[in-house]
């Protein structure tokens, strides 16, 4: 916890406050909250300790130094998806590889590694598509290539101590500590770094046709749903406000949710692409800026145009 606290300090823009990066690590679920952990390329920190109380974490937030970075492991971040979405990705890769593994010696009699409802119906489709298709002997080979990728960009992988099959139990951190003879904090760090690069590897749909379908997307709130089935059946946001009864700005809040969790990536519809190419270059240099900086800068551009720009920028990188 306290590198995590650590990385977010030396990391997020300076007027930023020690509360609304309290808000990224217990996951607030607040607008402002999603467009902050990703503007701040800080989303897969998002949620990531819901539990902790503020005055825990302005005790550790206060006693650390932002010069005095003694980590021997960076930390890999995602600005696509939250500390929860990844960790349930994994929980669908571990179900899968159990589940066919289990299906190979002919039965499916065995307590799945995960039980969280969203995670098994995924598990459940991408399995049975394998059978229909007979596509084991590729899943087998994707899953062999995700692994010799992850070794091959972190040096000290270690999710593969993770997987469950037939009569192979999977390591326990405890484990997998005294194995690698690593402190709890740094395996924390280290499978951390694997889950993220595993992430950006799942992404490329060419290379994992089949594990690419793993990934499960940060939850919406429930306002930001209603929106997204609105956007798809082709309504323009003053439609959407007035069915549901909001004022504007709050289903651009939606649009700017659905496009931070990664529902939409057609920025075409909502973002003047000249106006992109102006804005970004100046952004990257100029990050540390509040928004109010940059609509001086673009005063023919809407907060929310501007925050999307920011969004598609930070999605990108």
């Amino acid at each position: 916890m306290k590198e995590i606290i650590q990385y977010i300090k030396t990391h997020a823009y300076h007027y930023k406050t020690a509360k609304s990066l309290y808000n990224i690590i217990v996951g607030a679920k607040t607008h402002q909250t999603y467009f902050d952990a990703c503007s701040q390329q800080l989303l897969s920190l998002y949620h990531s300790h819901p539990n902790l109380k503020y005055p825990s974490f302005e005790r550790i937030f206060n006693s650390l130094n932002e010069s005095d970075d003694n980590l021997n492991i960076d930390l890999k971040i995602t600005p696509r998806y939250t500390f929860e979405s990844i960790q349930q990705t994994f929980q669908v890769i571990q179900l899968l590889i159990q589940t066919i593994s289990y299906n190979n010696h002919h039965t499916l009699s065995f307590i799945p590694v995960s039980q969280i409802n969203k995670v098994q119906h995924r598990v459940k489709r991408i399995f049975r598509k394998i059978n229909q298709e007979h596509k084991e002997k590729l899943f087998e080979e994707e899953i062999y290539l995700l692994f010799r990728r992850i070794n091959k960009e972190n040096n000290s992988s270690i999710l593969h101590y993770f997987l469950q099959g037939f009569e192979e139990t999977m390591y326990t951190n405890q484990q997998v500590g005294m194995i690698e003879s690593l402190t709890y904090d740094d395996l924390l760090r280290i499978k951390m770094n694997d889950l993220v690069e595993m992430m950006n590897q799942l992404e490329n749909k060419v290379d994992f046709p089949i594990l690419n379908e793993a990934i499960i997307l940060p939850v919406l709130s429930q306002n930001a749903y209603q929106t997204y089935q609105h956007v798809k059946e082709g309504l323009k946001m003053n439609q959407i406000a007035h069915l549901e009864n909001v004022k504007e700005n709050t289903v651009e809040d939606h649009i700017l949710e659905l496009f931070i969790k990664g529902y939409l990536s057609d920025y075409s519809k909502y973002l003047h692409e000249g106006f992109y190419k102006d804005f970004k270059p100046f952004y990257q240099n100029q990050k540390e800026s509040r928004l109010k900086e940059f609509k001086t800068e673009f005063p023919n551009y809407s907060y929310f145009e501007i925050k999307l720009a920011i969004i598609r920028t930070a999605r990108e990188e």
